[in-house]
């Protein structure tokens, strides 16, 4: 009974096998990865599953007969970095065989963006590929799908691909396939692939657009700088939209021809400029650009961040090549730049410690935030491969908001708003800069009028003696005076002077002593008289300030008296007159002032002149001095070879010479005159010389 039973269990075993063999027998030699599908007709269809996979290269691995059963097993829709490759760079190889039954007409293959660069094989044939494989590689800067026509349905894919060396802002998940490849109807395939771009497109719109506002914008204030070449504010605005505008509009467009390193250098160039830019735009809006602490350590600055820029440039040219020199020198170069918008907040700080109003507020917030924001992200972004925050670095970069179909990041943003609160900025600068440059021109404008008085229009002729003149202002508006005033008993009064300080109040004072001045030549002709009651009206109105002045009475026969608060002595035919010292006018209301009687000989010149003569620098910074100023009277110059002489070594202040000489009697009665060369100082732009008229000549 025991036998019976062990001889049935055995034909029951038996029987189980032939079973199982038989179900075996018909798939005996085929791969178990094998991708079978019905023909998809006008649609497609995603190739799932897994590969095999395989690191190095050899072509032979292309060919339909290789064993590859020997090879891991991967997904094809997930790079093989985030995966069971980690960090791996260099070659690898996915094999898969496809099946499409009954398949009506031709299929094509959609293959994903690839990790840099690879090429397709079916059946051992190369179909084409997407860049370049070393030892010439070349790879694009954005990895876009493409379609491969196959040339049957079924047979064996193989993919040669190949990842570049990591970079240091590069995560340890990069590398190979990013996506399922999709088989199907070529033209199906076509469309959904024009549609996906067109989406792409469609939600870069916004991009798009405030790139092109920032060109025009640009642009717009490259020709305002033409037109104010001084106004540098508007060059590094115009720099920093043109290059922030074509980086976001190259972002905005994702050309798929531009390679990696022709991407990757424009970029770079574009980033270094609008940086750059900032800084300078920065420092001139706030006025920092004129001290020198700032423009050295800016400059400092500035060429370490151009250096390690083109060192990092260098290395992306070689960048194919790989080894550790190169891509440590990538980490080395990126961290020194990294640190660039840290420079901003800096800037910001130092600004509003120079300028406190609040409209610079808005900007300095939103670029102080921007800079950090910056800093923050790309810091992260280092060393992901050794940090392994990848998602948090891409929780950085994936901040911001959806608006319909548009998603906005915080890069996006925060660039914007910058763009707006520069605009806004600088506008206003212009609009209170315009506002000043008005006030100006209406000071100036009052000025000139009461400037008039400063040089007298007509001057009667003076028997027995000829006088010329030269007033020349400096650039701004001062105060140097004369006048020439008949007396009723044939004498003649000649008054020069020079008051502190420059525009329209030295001008007003300057009226208020030639109208006293005149009002007093009714009731007395003693200089020293004279002088008193000028000194008694300008005290407590010139508020700080004071005058210098000397009256010379002249008598057609030479007799001469002079009286001097505080001004320079003249020069009698090159010899110094010996006058007395004196305050100044408007310092002490009971001065007294001495006078110098004289007789001046016929032949004889006196020369009258403000201290713009002594005054006058050079561009080493030494005075034109006393010394100088004698040895040009020793040589018995005109008025106006005195001015000359001044300025052709450098003028800084009102320059006015008067020039008396005392006619022969054999000399003719016409040549009698009174020459009066005045060139008025008139409105001009700072990056401009002040405007001079040629001298005019009246004779009298």
């Amino acid at each position: 009974m025991m036998c019976a039973i062990r001889d049935v269990r055995f034909v029951c075993k038996l029987t189980l096998l032939l079973m199982l063999l038989c179900v075996a027998f018909p798939m005996w030699g085929q791969d178990s990865l094998a991708f079978k599908t019905q023909d998809p007709g006008k649609g497609f269809v995603e190739v799932g599953g897994k590969w095999h996979f395989q690191t190095g290269d050899d072509l032979s691995w292309a060919e339909p007969g290789f064993d590859d059963s020997g090879w891991e097993q991967i997904r094809g829709d997930e790079t093989w970095g985030s995966q069971t490759h980690p960090s791996y760079a260099g070659f690898a190889w996915y094999r898969k065989r496809i099946e499409v039954t009954a398949a009506n007409g031709p299929m094509t293959l959609l293959m994903p963006p690839v990790d840099d660069a690879y090429e397709l094989y079916w059946n051992g044939k190369k179909l084409g590929g997407s860049g370049s494989l070393p030892p010439d590689a070349q790879w694009y800067a954005f990895p876009h799908t493409i379609a491969f026509p196959l040339p049957s349905s079924s047979g064996l894919l193989a993919v040669r691909a190949w990842k570049a060396a990591l970079a240091s802002a590069d995560p340890a998940t990069v590398g190979g396939m990013e996506a399922a490849s999709l088989i199907g109807d070529g033209a199906y395939l076509a469309l959904r692939t024009r549609a996906t771009r067109l989406t792409r497109e469609w939600r870069n719109l916004p991009g798009f657009f405030s790139s092109c506002l920032m060109l025009v914008t640009g642009l717009i204030s490259l020709l305002l700088f033409m037109r104010e070449r001084s106004r540098r504010l508007y060059l590094w605005l115009a720099i920093y939209l043109l290059a922030l505008g074509s980086n976001v509009l190259n972002g905005a467009l994702r050309s798929n021809e531009i390679s990696f390193v022709t991407g990757q250098i424009y970029n770079q160039i574009l980033s270094c400029a609008s940086w750059l830019s900032l800084w300078a735009l920065l420092l001139a809006l706030f006025g920092m650009d004129r001290e020198r602490l700032w423009r050295r350590w800016t400059a400092a600055l500035a060429g370490l961040y151009v250096a390690s820029q083109t060192v990092d440039l260098v290395t992306i040219v070689f960048w194919q090549y790989g080894g550790r020199l190169i891509v440590w020198t990538d980490a080395i170069t990126t961290a020194i730049y990294t640190f660039a918008p840290l420079y901003l907040v800096a800037i910001l700080i130092g600004g509003l410690r120079r300028r406190r109003q609040m409209y610079l507020w808005p900007l300095a917030l939103i670029i102080a935030f921007e800079g950090l924001w910056f800093f923050v992200v790309e810091a992260l972004g280092q060393g992901l491969q050794i940090t392994h925050l990848d998602k948090l670095y891409a929780a950085m970069q994936g901040v911001g908001f959806t608006f319909g179909e548009y998603q906005f990041s915080m890069i996006p943003i925060l660039e914007a708003l910058v763009f707006i609160a520069l605009v806004y900025t600088v506008a206003r600068e212009q609009y209170l800069e315009r506002q000043q440059k008005n006030r100006i021109e209406m000071e100036v404008k009052s000025a000139r009028e009461v400037q008039r008085v400063l040089v007298p229009e007509t001057v009667p002729a003076i028997p027995g003696f000829a006088i010329d003149s030269v007033y020349k202002p400096a650039a701004e508006l001062g105060g140097d005076f004369f006048q020439v005033i008949s007396l009723p008993d044939t004498s003649t009064l000649i008054v020069i002077g020079d008051v502190s300080g420059k525009g329209l109040k030295a001008a007003m004072t300057v009226s208020l002593i030639v109208g006293t001045l005149r009002t007093l030549a009714d009731y007395t002709q003693e200089p020293a008289e004279i002088l008193g009651g000028l000194n008694r009206r300008l005290c407590g109105r010139v508020q700080d300030g004071f005058a210098t002045c000397v009256v010379l009475r002249l008598e057609p026969n030479g007799n001469a008296t002079m009286a001097n608060a505080g001004h320079l002595a003249p020069f009698r035919d090159g010899e110094e007159l010996p006058l007395g010292g004196s305050l100044p006018l408007g310092l002490a209301a009971d001065t007294t002032y001495e006078e110098l009687a004289f007789r001046l000989l016929e032949g004889e010149t006196l020369t009258l002149y403000t201290d713009g003569i002594v005054e006058a620098r050079n561009t080493g910074g030494e005075l034109y001095g006393f010394e100088r100023l004698q040895q040009l009277a020793n040589q018995r110059p005109s008025a106006e070879q005195i001015v000359e002489a001044a300025c052709v070594f450098g003028q800084e202040d009102d320059i006015t010479v008067l020039s008396i000489r005392r006619l022969a009697a054999a000399e003719e009665p016409a040549k009698a005159r009174v020459n009066l060369t005045a060139q008025i100082a008139t409105v001009y732009r700072s990056s401009e010389r002040p405007a001079v008229l040629s001298p005019g000549r009246r004779e009298a």
